[in-house]
């Protein structure tokens, strides 16, 4: 110990100064990764009593004091209502991006380039990877996989599992394995049928509900009597797809809602408090007791608490005054309702998509500078996912091709392929006529030569 060490002790025994012991703290984490995926396909599918019914009975750690959670009163009800946006965000980012892509090229190899063009035919490509993109929006990430059926088609089957049913197995940080797992049932007990794909080939698994040993025979079910298992294949027949990373679970994707939850939350409580102000906020007529309407049984008839037409009030004794019908005009705040409906929508909206992706009405949000500004928000993130899908969709259809290959007893081809995808939101003509034009007020900004190409390249 040196003169310093020595000092620091002498001062901490004078001042009976202790040493920390540190503390321990125990976190509990309210949702299992199949439960995120759960919960988050629940907000993707936006149906509120759904919403209702599972918030009501999960417990977040929090009181349950979110808006979906909450329970009025005995004899007090009021409207939740679900705007249905997340749906909206995922779809529409959905479109935005598969709309884009133009094509794979296999490079120099029109042969491959052909036999590739049928599959994405036979498979409808487009639709799969549309839907891969919203399960991986919803449900953190997934897989491609190849099936084979000469029943159903002579062609490579490409089929997609959203994350909930797909598990994956590292080594030293890379990815070996992808597991996809299948449910099944017959008249007396439940089943779990797990694939495991990797490069050398694909073998199967059966387990029987609650059971972590295999069955010695995974061809006892009726949808998996004709399955085959692959040995020494040499590549691997499924592709993985994330997007970005969760720093929850570890291996795993993130969705684009983990983050926003409770952002969508408050936005259908801003939205049902507003329609629940305007139902309150009705003119309300006061009619004495005397003067109650009746129905054609002449029974009076009882204020309703939705329409809120009339409300009882006691007549007057008084010989001097007479009962009269009163309104009274209800108060809304609109200002105060709609700057909370703005700031929640805000928070929703950030780092997604712009409100004018959406066809939100901008006036009321923000000035078009402003508007043309987070309208980089969608390119950003469409921009994102096409580079992830710029190295998924180029070895999807190179394994496609090579079990086709595999397929007709051929020796399996080496495949280069790359995705196209156009550009979005390009300027009009008009618009560039105007920039070009301002660049050349009088002045040689831009070179002859430059302004007709960036006129008329298109």
């Amino acid at each position: 110990m040196g003169l310093g060490g020595r000092i620091k002790k002498m001062v901490q025994n004078w001042l009976e100064i202790q040493p920390s012991i540190g503390e321990s703290l125990i976190i509990q984490e309210t949702n299992t990764f199949e439960g995120t995926c759960f919960r988050n396909r629940l907000w993707y599918r936006g149906e509120a009593s759904e919403l209702h019914q599972y918030y009501t009975q999960v417990d977040d750690q929090m009181g349950n004091a979110r808006f979906w959670s909450a329970i009025g009163t005995d004899g007090i009800d009021f409207r939740k209502i679900h705007t249905g946006l997340p749906g909206i965000i995922i779809d529409v980012l959905a479109d935005i991006i598969v709309d884009a892509l133009n094509d794979i090229e296999i490079k120099d190899n029109a042969g491959a380039q052909e036999n590739w063009e049928k599959i994405a035919k036979d498979n409808d490509f487009k639709d799969i990877v549309k839907q891969a993109v919203i399960d991986v929006f919803i449900e953190h990430d997934g897989a491609f996989k190849i099936n084979y059926n000469t029943a159903i088609s002579k062609y490579p089957i490409l089929v997609f599992y959203s994350g909930a049913n797909v598990d994956y197995e590292y080594k030293n940080g890379r990815l070996v394995t992808i597991i996809f797992k299948n449910y099944y049932s017959d008249s007396k007990k439940k089943y779990l049928f797990r694939e495991y794909y990797n490069r050398d080939g694909v073998r199967y698994e059966l387990y029987e509900e609650g059971n972590d040993t295999p069955l010695p025979d995974y061809k006892i079910l009726e949808e998996t009597r004709n399955l085959e298992e692959v040995h020494d294949n040499g590549f691997m027949m499924a592709t993985q797809f994330m997007i970005n990373k969760s720093k929850k679970f570890k291996g795993r994707g993130q969705s684009i809602l983990d983050k926003k939850i409770d952002d969508f939350d408050s936005f259908d409580e801003v939205w049902s408090q507003w329609i629940e102000a305007l139902r309150d906020n009705k003119t309300q007529t006061y009619i004495p007791e005397d003067l109650l309407p009746v129905d054609s049984n002449g029974n009076l008839l009882k204020p309703n608490t939705w329409d809120k037409r009339f409300a009882k009030i006691s007549g007057s004794s008084s010989e001097d005054t007479s009962d009269k019908i009163i309104r009274v005009s209800g108060d809304f705040d609109y200002e105060k309702m709609l700057q909370g409906y703005i700031t929640a929508l805000d928070l929703c909206l950030q780092g997604l998509i712009s409100p004018s992706t959406l066809g939100i009405d901008t006036k009321k949000l923000d000035n078009a500078e402003a508007q043309r500004e987070k309208e980089k928000v969608t390119q950003y993130t469409r921009n994102k996912v096409i580079r992830v899908l710029e190295k998924v969709l180029p070895a999807v259809a190179v394994m496609c091709l090579k079990a086709y290959d595999r397929a007709q007893g051929k020796e399996v081809g080496d495949y280069e392929a790359t995705a196209n995808f156009g550009e979005y939101s390009s300027p009009s003509f008009e618009a560039v006529v105007e920039t070009i034009s301002k660049a050349r007020p009088g002045q040689s900004v831009m070179s002859i030569e430059r302004s007709v190409e960036e006129l008329y390249r298109r």
